[in-house]
């Protein structure tokens, strides 16, 4: 009996041949030489990538754009809700909560303070944010109404690369409380 080296071929082209006819499910093999992917499919791995890569980028930074708008929205109605507190609880220009103040002392303007405070709340939020406070029962006394919104334009990512930033939309936000004090 002949030994056969080792890694040597023990079937023959026939015995091949039958195998591949018995089973329909056996894979192709290819020649010497030809093991791996050819030339032309690293060619089509780069087309598609090059054809399917700038949708992904535009869908991801879609996506980015419009968790920053939710960001912002939530943000902007926080701030409001805050500055409509401080009216509430600073409704009356009282300068102390618990008594009046010193002789010398002046109350702040409630419309400026309650804007510096919706500004200070909105933080990552432009700064052309417009806030407006309303007294709608006109006055600030325990009952009345007070009327805080806000709003700025918004501008996503995309609009500002492809159109030059031409298309914004205006975020809004707006908060009704009642003086209880």
């Amino acid at each position: 009996m002949s030994r056969v080296p080792r890694g040597a071929a023990t079937e023959t082209l026939s015995s091949q041949a039958t195998r591949r006819a018995a089973s329909p499910t056996a894979s192709f093999e290819r020649g010497p030489g030809t093991e791996g992917p050819s030339l032309d499919s690293f060619g089509q791995a780069l087309v598609e990538t090059a054809l399917v890569l700038p949708l992904l980028l535009l869908l991801i930074v879609g996506l980015f754009d419009i968790g920053r708008a939710v960001w912002l929205s939530n943000t902007l109605a926080t701030a409001v809700r805050e500055g409509s507190r401080y009216g509430v609880v600073h409704g009356a220009l009282s300068g102390s909560p618990t008594g009046p103040g010193a002789a010398t002392y002046t109350p702040p303007d409630t419309d400026t303070a309650i804007t510096a405070q919706v500004r200070n709340y909105a933080t990552g939020v432009p700064n052309n944010l417009t806030v407006q406070s309303t007294w709608p029962d006109g006055n600030a006394n325990r009952g009345s109404r007070i009327v805080v919104s806000a709003s700025f334009p918004f501008t996503p990512i995309l609009a500002q690369v492809f159109l030059g930033g031409g298309l914004g939309i205006t975020m809004r936000s707006s908060s009704t409380l009642v003086i209880e004090q």
